[in-house]
């Protein structure tokens, strides 16, 4: 399981987009944006498809690029230098400034195998879901949870086949998080991005999911049906404020 501490994930996420100010079409060296993507790397080049479905060619980057891998889930900031030719495939050039992986995860399953040591290490902590969104298919969950002193914790999407489907048939994925012990100093949140291609049934298009978390009073809360339409393969963009993302990425 990976982990997170002191609220910075390795990451963990969706789509963001941040601008510096509204005025989009004047690009500057000033201004940059902030979103999450995919990177598509070969032996000789790389570049970054965005969440909301931008094609990035990166004319000059801070990033060496042999830290990155094809497939690489990253959140990047980066400064647009232009519109890219209409020839190139792409649709800016930009300035790569700093990039993170993020933390992808699939469900974690509770079977009739799994131990009551694996169901305490996944953890019953409190955590808030404050939003949720698709990105093609990836659950993307912006949450909260109490902390403060650098423990790790655990976060996880879980599917319990012994609780599998609510009476109206849709399929139970509750947010779990395992605190290790660390005592609620102030309140931190996250943003995790889960695979969920597991839920696709042959014939179907989509499914209904019930999303829900444990409260610090014990109650689940949210408890939201959202529908996977794994047809569509649409990103949907999500805006969030500056000073929010900013402490996201180092």
């Amino acid at each position: 399981m990976k982990l997170l501490k002191n609220g910075f994930f390795f990451l963990l996420i969706s789509v963001f987009l941040v601008s510096c100010n509204d005025d989009d079409d004047d690009y500057s060296l000033g201004k940059y944006w902030i979103t999450t993507g995919t990177v598509v790397k070969s032996s000789d080049y790389f570049s970054v498809t965005t969440d909301g479905g931008d094609k990035l060619w990166p004319s000059a980057t801070n990033v060496d690029p042999e830290h990155l891998e094809d497939g690489m889930r990253v959140f990047v900031n980066y400064t647009i230098l232009d519109d890219a030719e209409e020839s190139s495939g792409y649709d800016y050039y930009v300035k790569i400034n700093s990039m993170s992986e993020i933390l992808t995860k699939p469900i974690f399953n509770f079977t009739a195998e799994t131990t009551e040591e694996v169901r305490d290490s996944i953890g019953n902590d409190a955590v808030t879901i404050t939003d949720t969104w698709f990105t093609d298919d990836y659950l993307n969950v912006q949450f909260e949870y109490g902390g403060g002193l650098g423990f790790t914790h655990f976060i996880n999407l879980v599917k319990d086949t012994d609780d599998l489907e609510t009476g109206d048939g849709e399929i139970i994925l509750e947010l779990k998080h395992n605190k290790n012990g660390d005592p609620y100093n102030y309140l931190q949140w996250g943003i995790a991005s889960f695979d969920i291609s597991e839920l696709q049934v042959d014939g179907q298009t989509s499914v209904d999911i019930y999303l829900r978390a444990l409260d610090k009073e014990g109650e689940y809360q949210y408890n939201l049906v959202l529908t996977y339409d794994y047809s569509l393969k649409e990103a949907q963009a999500k805006v969030f404020q500056k000073d929010d993302m900013l402490n996201m990425l180092e």
